[in-house]
C-alpha cells in the first residue's frame, strides 16, 4: 500500500503535531501563538465534559473510572482531562514525535498520573485491563483492515463494566477516491504538486467502516445499553457510548 497512515500520522507529529490533531489554520506551527494554544487545550476540555455528561445520562449516573486509555492520544488534547477524573490514564499513539510532545506538555501541566504507548495495532493492550476506553477522530485516518484488528484489542482491553465512547466513521464524500488513490505509486507527490505544496506534505486518509461489523463487534465482546450520536465533519460518523457487561 503505498498510503501509509502511520508514516503520515509520524510526518505531522514531527512537523505539526497540534494542527495534525485539529486540522485547523491557526493550529500550524508558523500560527500558533499562545492564545491558540489555549483554544486548543480548552477544546479538549469541553469534549471530554461532553463525553462524560453523556455516558452519565445515558449509560451509568455513577460512572467513576479508575484506569483509562485513550486511542489516538497524539499530544493529548483529549488525554490530559481524561486524566483529571480518574486515578491512571494511558494514552496510545502510532508517532513517537506526538508521544514526545504530550509528555513535555504533561512535565509543564504538571501531571503525573499518566503513561504512554507507542504502538501501532494496540498488540501491546493487556484484556481486562482499562475501566473506561476512548478514541476519537482516530479510526477514521486507519486503513478498515486494520482499524477492525485495532477494535477488537480495544473492546477486549475494557473491564467487565467498564465503559467505550469511540468514534467511528461509515460514510465519507470521497470514498472511493481513498480506496484508489491510496495503492498509486507517488499519488501523494502528485497531488501535492499539482496544489503547489512540498512533495512530501502529509495527506490524512479519511475511512469508512461496515457500521453493521463494527456493532457486532461490540456485542460479541459484552457491550450493551448502546447510546449512538451522530458527527459530520466532511466524513459522517458515530460515537458509539456502551458499557461492557
Amino acid at each position: 500500500m503505498f498510503e501509509n497512515s502511520d508514516r503520515e500520522w509520524e510526518t505531522y507529529g514531527a512537523e505539526n503535531p497540534y494542527f495534525g490533531v485539529l486540522s485547523n489554520a491557526r493550529f500550524l506551527k508558523e500560527n500558533l501563538t499562545d492564545e491558540a494554544r489555549l483554544v486548543f487545550w480548552q477544546s479538549g476540555q469541553n469534549d471530554i465534559e461532553t463525553v462524560f455528561k453523556n455516558i452519565r445520562q445515558h449509560i451509568d449516573p455513577e460512572f467513576q473510572p479508575r484506569r483509562a486509555l485513550d486511542f489516538g492520544c497524539g499530544v493529548g488534547r483529549l488525554l490530559f482531562p481524561i486524566s483529571e477524573r480518574c486515578e491512571h490514564a494511558t494514552g496510545v499513539d502510532v508517532s513517537p514525535s506526538m508521544l514526545a510532545e504530550a509528555k513535555t506538555q504533561a512535565a509543564i501541566k504538571a501531571i503525573d498520573n499518566l503513561s504512554f504507548i507507542e504502538s501501532s495495532d494496540c498488540r501491546e493492550l493487556g484484556e481486562n485491563t482499562f475501566c473506561f476506553v476512548h478514541s476519537y477522530i482516530v479510526f477514521q485516518h486507519i486503513p478498515e483492515a486494520k482499524g477492525y484488528a485495532i477494535l477488537d484489542r480495544l473492546l477486549a482491553s475494557l473491564r467487565s463494566g467498564g465503559i467505550g465512547v469511540l468514534h467511528i466513521t461509515f460514510s465519507s464524500r470521497n470514498f472511493w477516491y481513498w480506496k484508489i488513490i491510496r495503492n498509486v505509486p507517488f499519488n501523494k507527490q502528485l497531488r501535492n504538486f499539482v496544489q503547489g505544496k512540498p512533495l512530501n506534505t502529509p495527506r490524512m486518509q479519511m475511512n469508512e467502516y461496515d457500521l453493521n461489523l463494527v456493532m457486532k463487534k461490540l456485542w460479541s465482546h459484552g457491550a450493551s445499553n448502546c447510546y449512538v450520536e451522530f458527527s459530520d465533519h466532511g466524513v459522517v460518523g458515530v460515537t458509539l457510548y456502551f458499557k461492557k457487561a
